[in-house]
């Protein structure tokens, strides 16, 4: 819902709640497989000319296996697992990752391993892969965001602080949902409106602001390099604006996500294509464009593949 979107805007997207799990309930997917990654796989992952000792930390049947009547990983027993053993030890020549790979885990990673495999080691996929799930919020008079803000703010020993003015909530809120400034009527309006649901009836407001959509927008455009030029020496002007204004026109109509992305990644190849389909498709336009006298078309083409494969992997849906 919107509503909720909003509020998650107000206290920050990527707020962290890593703080909030306990032993029994840290996940693979999201606290343990970003450790492995980082530190072990390069040495112990899929590359087959890159791995030493036969072992892989990225397969759970081959994290499990015993060799010499040993595993890397035990499941409910951290103190037998070679994992936790070599993490946790002092021997130079034993600990992992090893000192010339010039990473180390901190302590909060040595304990997130430990307590994964306490808990039986329950394997997983790449949170990509994994069905979302949904947290288990106590029944409260507070919004469930509240809920999650004032359990992390308990963990670092701080409480709420006192309620803003009114004309600071909603120059805070305009700027987070339009980037722009409310008017003085509209401070006017909100700092006079007795209802106990003004502050909704605000973001009620903005959200069908034309501007919201604008703002929204804003970080997409970013994200998929979207330029009003060709880039390069000549910097000649394009004309993707068509592009730019759909996008806008998707967030102020609460396009679902998976919608948003899909038209503007295959839009062509829908069935039936509308001609907004096809215009969506637009996103794989936002290259930069050469236009050097003699340069090889096909080496332009490659870069400019280059340039979208890389785009869609690492904002799109990576």
């Amino acid at each position: 819902m919107k509503s909720s979107k909003a509020l998650v805007t107000l206290i920050g997207f990527w707020m962290p709640l890593m703080g909030l799990i306990s032993a029994d309930q840290v996940s693979f997917s999201r606290d343990v497989l970003p450790i492995l990654s980082e530190n072990c796989f390069y040495c112990h992952g899929p590359d087959e000319d890159h791995r030493k000792a036969g072992l892989r930390l990225d397969v759970e049947t081959s994290a499990l296996a015993l060799v010499d009547g040993e595993a890397a990983v035990k499941p409910g027993k951290p103190k037998d697992s070679l994992v936790i053993k070599r993490v946790f030890s002092k021997d130079p020549d034993e600990i992992m990752p090893p000192p010339d790979s010039l990473k180390e885990l901190s302590p909060e990673e040595q304990q997130t391993l430990q307590q994964w495999i306490a808990a039986g080691a329950p394997w997983g996929k790449h949170w990509a892969f994994e069905p979302p799930t949904k947290s288990e919020i106590p029944i409260s008079g507070s919004h469930p965001i509240d809920y999650f803000v004032q359990q992390r703010l308990g963990l670092e020993g701080w409480t709420l602080a006192e309620e803003a003015p009114r004309h600071t909530l909603l120059r805070r809120l305009s700027f987070d949902l339009t980037g722009l400034p409310p008017s003085h009527e509209e401070v006017q309006d909100f700092e006079t409106d007795p209802s106990p649901d003004a502050h909704l009836r605000q973001v009620e407001r903005l959200l069908r602001s034309p501007h919201h959509g604008e703002r929204m927008a804003m970080w997409w455009l970013d994200a998929a390099r979207y330029a009003d030029t060709d880039g390069y020496q000549g910097d000649a002007t394009r004309a993707n604006w068509p592009w730019r204004d759909w996008v806008v026109q998707a967030f102020n109509e609460n396009m679902p996500f998976d919608q948003f992305t899909l038209e503007q990644f295959a839009g062509d190849l829908l069935p039936d294509a509308t001609p907004e389909q096809i215009l969506a498709t637009s996103f794989h336009r936002n290259h930069m464009t050469n236009g050097e006298g003699g340069r090889d078309p096909e080496e332009s083409r490659i870069d400019y593949v280059i340039d979208r494969v890389n785009t869609v992997g690492t904002y799109g849906w990576g």
